[in-house]
């Protein structure tokens, strides 16, 4: 297996987390669908026998799924025991109000967990919004706020407020990648400015903490199949955590939805238009901008880049409009924009 260098270090689990756990209540085996789950050997197997170019990526294979198991795997040095405990809280606390895939499990094998769960049928927003009516947008953009409304709302446990992924664990944001010193957790009363401090964010206001997906883009939206679709699942949780309120917002307009799917003009509508819809949108000389100014990490943009397959010219890569070379100057952009 290739183990490639990406350059974007996903945060280590808790060394407190098990390194194998299996939900025998979940329904894949109340189900009987199979005594155990799928071996990592098995697994790997499966994806290399694929043809997939990506299929012996060290960090990020593609899933691999099982449909008469009702089940989808995934796994890689990416991938995070943290992200399974996230989904299984969001499942657990917000199953009638957020759907999400069903954990079965999750195992650590040479490098890369392996996090069993349950196939959910559907494209994804980021595939069908193209060919959706207005009056579906508009429904779907209503359903999401609601889920988003739910997850902000959840509450955190103890006295102590802080800024870090479930557990007090730290942050495992791709555009803090490669800089430990600002994942955390920034733990007290004054978590958020001592965050907002060491990521050099110039935010003034009072801002509140909140659960926050950190990933919410059209690819990570799973729609049901035929017409009048709703809802399907929210995919990918493994950035979430505890953010400032304003991250989603900023966070969701910032990566651009893959070209192959959202022209231009589409993903200024969705920005513009329909983002708004879902979440509450922030002001942009007070809040996004000294956000998008902060110190991010070029690999963390590299990394994003190269999963949305934006096209490359004369050696310039153009990310939501905007040009980066080799050096990551976000100052520099938002003055000359």
């Amino acid at each position: 297996m290739a183990r490639e260098e990406s350059g974007v270090q996903p945060v280590l689990d808790n060394p407190n987390h098990e390194k194998e756990k299996t939900f025998l209540e979940s329904s894949f085996f109340l189900e009987g669908r199979m005594p155990t789950l799928p071996s990592p050997a098995d697994v790997r197997a499966i994806n290399e026998k694929s043809g997939d170019i990506r299929a012996t990526s060290f960090n990020r294979p593609p899933p691999v799924t099982f449909p008469s198991l009702g089940l989808l795997v995934k796994y890689g040095a990416d991938t995070t025991v943290a992200e399974a405990e996230t989904q299984i809280m969001i499942y657990t606390h917000l199953k009638d109000r957020v759907p999400v895939p069903e954990v079965f499990g999750w195992t650590e094998d040479d490098g890369q967990v392996f996090i069993y769960m349950s196939l959910v049928e559907g494209e994804t927003l980021e595939q069908r919004w193209g060919s959706l009516t207005a009056e579906e947008r508009d429904s779907i953009c209503v359903e999401l706020s609601g889920m988003v409304t739910a997850w902000r709302s959840l509450e955190q446990d103890g006295q102590d407020r802080y800024i870090g992924s479930l557990n007090k664990q730290p942050l495992n944001e791709i555009f803090l990648s490669g800089h430990s010193d600002l994942a955390g957790p920034f733990i007290g009363t004054d978590a958020v400015k001592h965050f907002q401090n060491a990521c050099d964010i110039e935010i003034d206001e009072e801002v509140a903490v909140v659960f926050t997906h950190a990933d919410l883009v059209p690819s990570n939206i799973l729609l049901s199949p035929g017409s009048s679709p709703r809802i399907a699942a929210i995919l990918d949780w493994g950035q979430a955590g505890w953010y400032p309120a304003y991250w989603e917002f900023c966070k969701a307009r910032r990566v651009r939805a893959n070209p192959k799917f959202f022209s231009d003009d589409l993903e200024e509508e969705w920005n513009t238009k329909y983002l708004p819809m879902i979440l509450e949108s922030v002001d942009d000389e007070t809040v996004y901008h000294p956000w998008l100014c902060a110190t991010f990490s070029e690999d963390a943009v590299e990394h994003i880049y190269r999963d949305i397959c934006v096209s490359q010219l004369d050696g310039v890569r153009s990310i939501t409009g905007m040009k980066v070379g080799s050096q990551l100057d976000l100052r520099a952009m938002i003055k000359d924009r």
